[in-house]
């Protein structure tokens, strides 16, 4: 294989501007055997559009063309190729026009008639000459990229120095990328001590979708399906995470053209255990040096426990993930040397109770531990942590302000931290894309958003997987309706405590069908039944919002004779506008 790119990389490109027959002959014979490439001109002008156009490895050039002409054209060649090799080719009785080639820059002078050993030295002398033209130009890039590749592993030494965790990943992956000129990495942590569970922690170049969080072998089986290298981050047994790497932008792997890979994945390793053994170090620093929150650290030994106790006595804590970004900012009206973040965390804080443990990951992310708190407590927390981010947005900044929040509730989502961690930030992600944000449904009244909804029967399929929290169009016999409504209802009753709000209206109503069932049953079911068909464009509605331990979910619908068209989805997001919609028609608080 190897020998074959080097035989092609020696094949020359030949113009001949000559019109002995003899010669042409010779050289088109002898060329093709060589597997060299060549081309004939019978005039000076042709060849010089030749050389220009096609800018040759070699030039035979008949000095004799033209009266002579032909010697005044090697000046011209050199100025539209410089770097091609020119032989003067002449008769025997014109010898002093091949020595006048010579100073003109002329490589050498061959006498017709031409013999094929003359013309294949002469390629031969080319060919030396270009081979060692690139080996010098392969050692110079090498001894280039060799000191490039050196600086890079010296950066990556520096990441010891990192605050963080999270801020080295951050800077490796920006090395990775620019450095080494890879499309995409990604650095995965153990989310927690002594967790098999890996949480992803900076990314950078191409999108990629791969798992927030997972354990090792589906973070393998991601790479394998998609051709990405992932490298081992790990001194002996201790395991400071997982390095996921693409090719290059030139297609080709890594390692081939930064043979330095392995030292630089150790230094990384290295950089990245002193930072986590620094880390653990602190942990008795509780508090976030830049805000009121608690460090990662704190939140992990809490949550440790929290998981712990919970497994010991049968109790129900929850958390949330909440990320924010900020388009634009500006002037902060209380202090400009107060970080917007540290605002964040301020209104975060007012909004939760004392007893919940807020900590900050990173300068756009906190997680929220929730003690003694199950799904209905941790929907709660959530909508009052983004009513109080989104009406204080001002004070905080921001201009176009993003919030996201997701929730995880034990043992419902999970039985270990990173699994809940996963589940949680899984929902906020996904809280991005809901339709309230997509079709602009929050200055709507109930029935226009109703309208709205049913004009979008179909999920947008870039959602992929979190297509379920899509509205999904129906239509269905009331009966059916009913019949729909109650079944999530039984689901979510199930799963523990439930708060359900349904409309009632004459005839068969989705209200009045839970009300019949569930009649007797009080216990761990809140339930309102509302009537809002005296309101405008609400006579014919039906509406069914659920809020469950493990999720939330809404149906809404409008009765056209025996037949319902509606849409139903489990968007918190979606739930949660409802809710304050209907309290607004009702004078009813229905979504605390």
């Amino acid at each position: 294989m190897n020998v074959g790119l080097h035989e092609r990389a020696q094949e020359l490109s030949v113009v001949a501007i000559a019109s002995n027959a003899g010669a042409i002959e010779l050289m088109s014979r002898t060329l093709s055997q060589s597997g060299d490439r060549l081309s004939v001109a019978t005039d000076l002008a042709e060849g010089l559009l030749q050389i220009s156009s096609q800018v040759p490895d070699v030039a035979f050039v008949d000095v004799t063309l033209g009266d002579g002409a032909g010697l005044a054209v090697l000046h011209h060649i050199r100025t539209l190729a410089a770097h091609v090799t020119v032989f003067a080719l002449t008769s025997a009785d014109r010898l002093p026009l091949g020595v006048q080639a010579a100073s003109l820059g002329s490589a050498g002078t061959l006498v017709l008639p031409l013999s094929g050993d003359e013309l294949l030295n002469a390629l031969s002398d080319v060919r030396t000459r270009l081979a060692e033209r690139r080996e010098r130009l392969r050692l110079e890039r090498v001894a280039a990229a060799s000191e490039r590749h050196v600086g890079l592993v010296e950066q990556v030494a520096e990441l010891a120095e990192a605050g963080s965790r999270r801020a080295a990943a951050e800077r490796l992956t920006e090395l990775l990328v620019n450095g080494i000129g890879l499309l995409s990495a990604a650095v995965y942590v153990p989310a927690a001590e002594g967790s098999r569970q890996l949480m992803r922690v900076a990314t950078r170049g191409h999108a990629l979708d791969s798992p927030a969080f997972c354990d090792e072998m589906e973070l393998l089986n991601y790479a394998r399906e998609r051709s990405l290298q992932t490298l081992r981050l790990a001194l002996k047994r201790e395991q400071s995470g997982v390095l996921l790497i693409g090719r290059t932008t030139d297609g080709v792997d890594a390692a081939s053209v930064f043979p330095l890979l392995p030292l630089l994945v150790a230094q990384a390793t290295t950089s990245l255990a002193l930072i986590g053994a620094r880390e653990q170090s602190h942990r008795g620093a509780m508090k976030d040096p830049s805000s009121s929150a608690y460090t990662f650290a704190y939140f992990v030994d809490v949550a440790g426990r929290e998981i712990d106790m919970a497994r010991r006595h049968g109790r129900r804590f929850a958390l949330a993930t909440i990320g924010v970004q900020f388009e634009r900012l500006l002037s902060d009206p209380r202090s400009s040397e107060v970080e917007p973040t540290v605002l964040v965390a301020e209104h975060v804080l007012s909004a939760v109770r004392d007893t919940d443990v807020l900590a900050r990951v990173d300068a756009n992310e906190f997680y929220l531990l929730l003690p003694e708190t199950g799904g209905l407590g941790a929907h709660s927390c959530r909508r009052r942590v983004l009513n109080e981010l989104t009406e204080e947005a001002s004070s905080i900044r921001g201009t176009g302000l993003v919030v996201t929040v997701g929730v995880a509730s034990f043992p419902h989502d999970g039985g270990d931290l990173s699994r809940l961690l996963r589940v949680a930030k899984q929902r906020a992600e996904a809280s991005l894309n809901s339709v309230v944000n997509r079709l602009n449904l929050r200055d709507l009244s109930v029935p226009d958003l109703v309208d709205a909804l049913l004009g979008q029967p179909v999920p947008d399929p870039s959602l992929g997987a979190r297509g379920v929290e899509c509205p999904h169009y129906i239509e269905l016999p009331a009966m059916d309706l009913v019949g729909l409504a109650l079944a999530a209802v039984s689901e979510a009753w199930r799963a523990g405590q439930a708060r359900v709000v349904a409309s009632v209206h004459a005839g068969i109503s989705v209200g009045g069908a839970v009300r019949a069932e569930h009649a007797r049953d009080g216990e761990g079911l809140r339930f309102d039944a509302i009537d809002v068909s005296g309101q405008p464009g609400c006579a014919n509605l039906d509406v069914l919002c659920v809020v469950a331990e493990h999720a939330a979910y809404v149906l809404l619908g409008r009765r056209e004779g025996n037949l319902v068209r509606a849409v139903h989805a489990a968007d918190p997001l979606l739930v949660d506008l409802v809710l304050s919609k209907l309290s607004l028609a009702t004078d009813l608080r229905l979504n605390d």
